[in-house]
């Protein structure tokens, strides 16, 4: 069995890709279909929003994870960044224009580059020890069987229902997603409550294994 934090993190990831699941496939049909004037070009563009914030912001923001105490930080930050990715679903519903979907997608990387780091880094930090290959393939085969079984469901959906309802449905499982962060906040402790239980050596033994913390460098966390 793997601890609570790794089952809750891990169904939180579940929850997450098998709604985005739901539309990845289709999300450029969306596009082609339901904005004025859009092309092929318009949907690459729309990527490149996204991903324009994304490497813009991801630095900046976890280099502040890194300078601020505990893991207290990485649980807002994941908790609130998810909170924004959950909206954006029914932010689509709103976009009429070219310049709208990229503004959302702008958003989206943003909100992304609060979670992905923190997420990655509060599951690294509680990972069992000698069941860190374990607890890994744990995750992998949840965000497998998420994708594999909501990619054929979404187009499903979309065909039958359109694209409002999907986009609803979206943001509802990505709420549902949320809530099992929740329970979280007694499990990441402040720096002071790390050090106080012992466990500072073990994480920062395994991030700086996994490359979240420069092994030749004062890490910042520790003062």
């Amino acid at each position: 069995m793997v601890n609570r934090v790794i089952r809750f993190l891990v169904g939180y990831h579940f929850a997450w890709y098998f709604a985005f699941g739901l539309i990845s496939p289709i999300f450029a049909v969306f596009i082609l279909k339901t904005i004025p004037g859009s092309t092929l070009q318009v949907v690459g563009l729309s990527a490149t929003a996204y991903w324009v914030a994304r490497t813009l912001s991801t630095v900046p923001l976890s280099k502040f994870m890194d300078k601020t105490d505990g893991e207290r930080d990485e649980f807002y930050f994941l908790l609130f960044g998810s909170i924004i990715i959950s909206s954006v679903p029914l932010l689509y519903l709103l976009v009429h224009s070219a310049r709208q979907l990229y503004l959302v997608e702008f958003i989206h990387g943003l909100a992304n580059s609060m979670a992905v780091p923190a997420w990655r880094i509060l599951f690294i930090d509680h990972l069992d020890k000698g069941k860190t290959g374990y607890e890994w393939s744990f995750e992998d085969i949840a965000v497998g069987l998420a994708i594999a079984l909501s990619a054929y469901l979404g187009a499903v959906l979309a065909e039958h229902y359109g694209f409002n309802i999907l986009f609803i449905g979206i943001s509802i499982l990505n709420f549902t997603g949320v809530f099992f962060l929740l329970p979280l906040y007694r499990d990441s402790e402040t720096l002071a409550e790390i050090k106080r239980i012992g466990k500072w050596p073990f994480i920062k033994a395994r991030r700086a294994v996994s490359g979240l913390t420069p092994v030749a460098k004062k890490d910042p966390l520790h003062k």
